[in-house]
């Protein structure tokens, strides 16, 4: 992949998404800047994934160096909750 433009969607919570065109040098940071500024979030508590599911968590990388691809939608969802112990808290 050389320094192209790459066509990227980011989606959120109620099927809200975002489409920005990026150059591949680009850091994820960038997405995440682009993300808050555009869909008016909290970029605290949510984590950055592939739409394979896999976590992007190295924010200093570049989208190249994270092998994403021309027209893929990441997803930008809140981190899940720590679930309570089932054993616990029941009568």
């Amino acid at each position: 992949m050389s320094s192209d433009k790459l066509s990227l969607s980011v989606l959120i919570e109620d099927d809200q998404v975002f489409e920005e065109e990026y150059v591949s040098k680009q850091k994820l940071k960038v997405i995440l800047n682009k993300a808050k500024a555009k869909l008016n979030i909290d970029l605290e508590d949510r984590t950055l994934r592939r739409e394979d599911g896999t976590p992007l968590e190295d924010l200093t990388q570049t989208i190249e160096e994270t092998g994403i691809r021309d027209g893929e939608t990441l997803r930008l969802f809140e981190k899940v909750k720590d679930k309570p112990d089932r054993d616990k808290g029941f009568a």
